[in-house]
């Protein structure tokens, strides 16, 4: 049933103006959804909060940033990112940009870098059900090879295909020395499900992480080192930046 919604059911439910689809979309994976979700609306003019009657979203609104709308949802997880990258195809918004976090897997890798990867890897369980036997999903590749382009740091940008899981607390050595193993750069809980989400209905797709840390060199998220979140301050705000200029119209 609700994969038969259409645009004009969906503008209803969430009681949104067809005039403020935006043209792009920002997900922000995060355990800290409402906390995220001030500090982003604190970035954009004229503020709207989207929900729905039976609070099936929240930590979504839609703002304008240089004249133009864009919509930022709050994520944590595949289900959550498929589901708002799910609507806003439907309401024919371009663009989707995946943010956030992720782990390091490359040599050398270190918190604070930034990873845009070409592709990401499906161990997330909801791309499968857009895009069924699709092993890897990739970003659009112009989107990528722009960005790339117009960075000149720092910190220091990896461009390799990232592995996208659906259980955090899962993964261990075993599972962090085979991503490695398979070539992969690093690992979230979104991009895969935003890619395939955004294939599906035809929207272009990016996403833009700050490595957290790299479990490879014995590090995880219980252990925050305080020498290391200057850097993870300073990549976050460097992706953000990126993020705030492709969803404010940069071509």
């Amino acid at each position: 049933m609700l994969k038969e919604l259409s645009r004009a059911d969906w503008l209803g439910f969430l009681g949104l103006d067809p005039n403020r689809v935006p043209r792009s979309l920002i997900l922000r994976g995060t355990r800290n959804l409402r906390t995220r979700y001030e500090t982003h609306a604190a970035l954009f003019e004229e503020v709207i909060e989207v929900g729905s009657p039976n609070g099936l979203f929240e930590d979504l609104f839609i703002g304008r940033r240089d004249g133009l709308d864009v919509g930022y949802g709050s994520v944590y997880g595949p289900a959550m990112a498929s589901e708002v990258a799910h609507v806003f195809g439907v309401l024919g918004t371009e663009l989707v940009i995946q943010t956030g976090v992720c782990g390091g897997l490359a040599d050398g890798m270190l918190a604070g870098d930034l990873i845009i990867p070409r592709e990401a890897g499906c161990g997330d369980g909801a791309s499968q059900c857009y895009l069924p036997g699709r092993e890897r999903v990739t970003a659009t590749h112009d989107l990528v090879e722009r960005t790339v382009s117009v960075y000149s740091g720092p910190p220091t940008l990896h461009d390799g295909p990232i592995w996208t899981t659906a259980a955090l607390l899962a993964e261990g050595d075993t599972e962090v020395n085979a991503w490695h193993k398979a070539g992969y750069a690093a690992v979230d809980l979104e991009s895969a499900a935003t890619f395939a989400v955004a294939e599906y209905f035809g929207m272009k797709r990016i996403s833009i992480l700050t490595v957290f840390d790299n479990p490879r060199h014995g590090a995880h998220l219980a252990l925050t080192e305080s020498e290391k979140q200057e850097a993870r301050l300073l990549g976050e705000a460097a992706a953000l930046a990126l993020v705030l200029r492709l969803a404010a119209g940069a071509r």
